[in-house]
């Protein structure tokens, strides 16, 4: 092995031709979909024990009775408890219970088009590339081998000159096709999104109701341990506020007992 030796190939074209390109874009197009479920119940404490027991159960709400951690309240007034996958909310000036469940998914969508560019170029383009090798062709630097890669080299270059030329004289034609390309790929994307947010809004609202069937079991426990409370809670006002006193008052699990002496 020596110093390595250098092949340079040098090519050269004038050109002077009407020539077409197709110009492809691709766009994308992105958009959220968001679903909504509800289930609305009205609790009519009041048509049996009166206002009392619907105050009795905003403070329950509150968490101002043991044993019930507080809900939130949010700007309205309404009482807002979290679980898992649903979200209850109750509005007191209604006496309105609802159940939430909310699904969002991001959306998105590629598209590609295409638009034919046209023009004339006159003008001359030239490339050059170098080869090495070595004359005993140690590692296959050949002669011949480096002559076929520094050929290949230079005709890549020379292609990306002569692209570059039609580009320099025909700004125009490729631009504008460029944006025939462009849009008529955000279109193609942009309807591409709207048919798979459709499918996907169909999949969501598939899901919320399934998620709400199974959040009833857990809803209406909750729920029945806060209405049991209520009424509980006034049944022990009414008796105080009517001077009876109250014997027994013991609860255990979801069961309670309670004696009452009234007069």
């Amino acid at each position: 092995m020596c110093n390595p030796r250098k092949v340079m190939i040098h090519l050269a074209r004038s050109i002077e031709e009407a020539w077409r390109r197709c110009v492809e874009q691709t766009a994308t197009a992105t958009g959220t979909v968001r679903e909504l479920a509800r289930i609305t119940a009205h609790i009519a404490l009041d048509a049996e024990m009166g206002d009392l027991a619907l105050s009795m159960l905003e403070r329950v709400l509150a968490g101002e009775v043991e044993g019930f951690t507080a809900w939130t309240r949010d700007s309205l007034g309404h009482y807002r408890r979290d679980l898992d996958t649903v979200t209850l909310i109750y509005n007191p000036d209604t006496h309105q219970l609802a159940v939430e469940a909310r699904l969002t998914e991001l959306v998105s969508t590629a598209a590609r088009a295409a638009a034919e560019a046209s023009g004339f170029t006159v003008g001359e383009v030239a490339a050059e590339a170098i080869g090495c090798y070595y004359d005993d062709g140690w590692g296959g630097r050949t002669e011949a081998n480096a002559t076929t890669e520094a050929t290949t080299e230079a005709e890549a270059k020379l292609a990306a000159a002569l692209e570059a030329l039609h580009r320099e004289q025909n700004a125009a034609a490729f631009t504008q096709a460029e944006a025939e390309a462009q849009a008529q790929a955000e279109a193609a994307a942009a309807e591409a999104l709207a048919a798979t947010q459709a499918e996907v809004r169909t999949a969501l609202r598939t899901r919320l109701q399934l998620t709400l069937a199974n959040a009833q079991e857990q809803v209406r426990d909750l729920m029945n341990r806060a209405v049991g409370e209520a009424y509980r809670q006034a049944l022990l006002q009414l008796v105080l506020d009517n001077g009876g006193r109250v014997l027994m008052d013991e609860t255990t699990g979801a069961v309670m007992n309670l004696e009452l002496e009234l007069y």
